[in-house]
C-alpha cells in the first residue's frame, strides 16, 4: 500500500471522527462556546503545551473528576481523550485521565500525541465552522 493511500485513510478517519465531534458540539446548549473553545485549543497547546492545555480543558469541564459532556470544555476534553484512546497512542489508561497520562510519557510520545491532537482539532474546527453559526459572546 502506498504512503498516499495510508495518509488518505488516516485523514479520512480523522475527518469522520471530527465531523461526529462537531455534530455533538452543535447539539449543546452552549454550542457557540464549543466552537470558540475548539478554535482556542490549538493556541493553548502551542503556548502552554499539550498537557497543560488538556488539564485546563478538564478543569473547566469536569465535575467530581468526570468530564461533563453537556459542558463545552468537558465535551472537547472527552472527544480528545477518546480519539487518543481509539488510536492506541498512549496505551491503556483510565477514563478522564488523559492529562495525568501525558505527565508520564516519553518526549517522543508526547510530541506524537501533540501532532495528532492538533491535526484532529484542525478538522473539528472546520466542521464546527460549518455546523455552528455565530460566535460566543465573551
Amino acid at each position: 500500500m502506498s504512503k498516499l493511500t495510508i495518509r488518505a485513510g488516516l485523514e479520512q478517519g480523522r475527518a469522520a471522527y471530527a465531523y461526529q465531534c462537531a455534530q455533538k458540539g452543535a447539539s449543546l446548549d452552549k454550542k457557540k462556546e464549543y466552537k470558540s473553545y475548539v478554535k482556542k485549543m490549538p493556541m493553548l497547546i502551542k503556548t502552554n503545551g499539550l498537557g497543560a492545555a488538556v488539564a485546563f480543558a478538564f478543569a473547566k469541564g469536569a465535575k467530581n473528576g468526570v468530564a461533563q459532556e453537556n459542558d463545552p470544555w468537558g465535551l472537547l476534553y472527552d472527544q480528545l481523550e477518546q480519539w487518543i484512546r481509539e488510536k492506541g497512542m498512549l496505551g491503556q489508561f483510565p477514563e478522564n485521565r488523559l492529562a495525568e497520562k501525558l505527565t508520564g510519557i516519553s518526549s517522543a510520545d508526547y510530541r506524537a500525541a501533540t501532532v495528532e491532537i492538533l491535526a484532529l482539532l484542525n478538522w473539528i474546527k472546520r466542521f464546527a465552522d460549518a455546523l455552528i453559526e455565530g460566535t460566543a459572546e465573551d
